[in-house]
């Protein structure tokens, strides 16, 4: 059976060119289309579709309304259409956090033709999304609601709007260093971890497969919701205990001799930006046995090769279990190895690092 597809967007341009991309897959029939969140939701209902899109700036419903209704009648894969914006990424992420399983950002300038070059990409995620296990995630506060619909131009959220005292670890010794990998699904799913991880003296560094702007939004989101202190990883960084750094959108990142960060543009043989597999070598190789690394939702393989390193060196690798992974493709493909410590639901895993730093 195809995937049933329905566009929403309160651009005829942009609905246009989504339909004619899908359509070119035989695997995709696009069901319908909406031009607002009010009209989104009566088409919903009749047509009860596979998968969505949705823009998250529309006339009547913006794009939280819309997939709060939905979730409340029948949780749906819904994949954003995200402007290529610090703005646009902060509301995307808060979208994610709403029950949305996967986003493609867009370059507002360009306008069609940079929806038309992404045809290939918005297949791809019009398919994984169709597979992906829908979870209904935590309600923002409706202040943060309104926050999205005025398009203030803080991307911060203000103090009285943070819900977890920052954390700090009093031993500054830095003694493992935890690599988490995940692609879709991932960025909600390693909030949820690290949110209930006490401080520790380990460094943590997060890949997710993100484009560029995404990624230092998400850093900011990170430290909002988990306590910990976080930021975008730069070339030259030095980890730090009870610290997050997220791994730049677009680029690759390693972890050199003493626990400095190097950011590389291009690698000739990765598949995704940034590389979890180089990320996870390069740590095992400078922190060997005192490397945990952690695999988590996800289409494909990433990550399946780098945690060979780990378990050369004597590290211990982690995987999210089928039950609670919105994708199982990245953590069966590291199962599959035998080389796993741990297979276990995303709400144990912090437990689990807790135990693996202090023993």
């Amino acid at each position: 059976m195809p995937v049933r597809v329905l566009i929403v967007d309160d651009s005829a341009f942009i609905r246009k060119a989504l339909t004619d991309i899908l359509r070119k897959d035989n695997d995709i029939q696009v069901v319908g289309e909406a031009k607002d969140g009010d009209e989104a939701i009566e088409k919903f209902k009749e047509l009860r579709p596979d998968v969505i899109t949705l823009d998250y700036e529309m006339p009547k419903k913006n794009g939280i309304e819309v997939i709060r209704e939905i979730m409340k009648i029948k949780p749906t894969p819904i994949v954003m259409i995200s402007s290529y914006t610090k703005e646009g990424a902060l509301i995307t992420l808060k979208c994610l956090e709403e029950g949305a399983v996967d986003f493609i950002s867009k370059d507002i300038e360009k306008g069609t033709l940079e929806v038309i070059r992404k045809g290939k990409e918005i297949i791809e995620k019009v398919k994984n999304a169709a597979k992906a296990r829908v979870q209904i995630r935590a309600k923002l506060e409706p202040k943060e609601v309104e926050y999205i619909r005025h398009r203030t131009e803080d991307i911060r959220l203000r103090p009285e709007e943070r819900k977890i005292e920052e954390k700090r670890v009093y031993d500054k010794t830095l003694k493992k260093l935890i690599v988490i990998g995940a692609s879709t699904g991932g960025p909600n799913t390693v909030i949820d971890i690290l949110s209930t991880l006490p401080p520790l003296p380990a460094a943590i560094l997060v890949v997710i497969h993100m484009p560029p702007i995404f990624t230092e939004t998400y850093a900011q989101r990170l430290a909002e919701r988990t306590g910990f202190p976080a930021k975008e990883a730069q070339d030259g960084d030095k980890l730090e205990a009870g610290k997050i750094f997220v791994a730049p959108g677009g680029k690759h990142i390693k972890v050199m001799k003493g626990g400095i960060i190097k950011i590389i543009n291009e690698l000739p043989d990765a598949i995704y930006k940034p590389s979890i597999d180089l990320a996870i070598e390069s740590a095992a190789e400078v922190f060997r046995q005192d490397t945990i690394a952690v695999i988590l939702t996800g289409m494909g393989n990433d990550g399946a090769k780098g945690i060979r390193k780990v378990k050369e060196f004597g590290g211990k690798v982690i995987a999210e279990s089928e039950k609670s992974a919105i994708v199982f493709g990245m953590p069966r493909a590291a199962a599959e190895t035998g080389l796993v410590d741990y297979i276990e639901e995303a709400h144990r895993i912090s437990g689990i690092l807790e135990r693996l730093v202090i023993s």
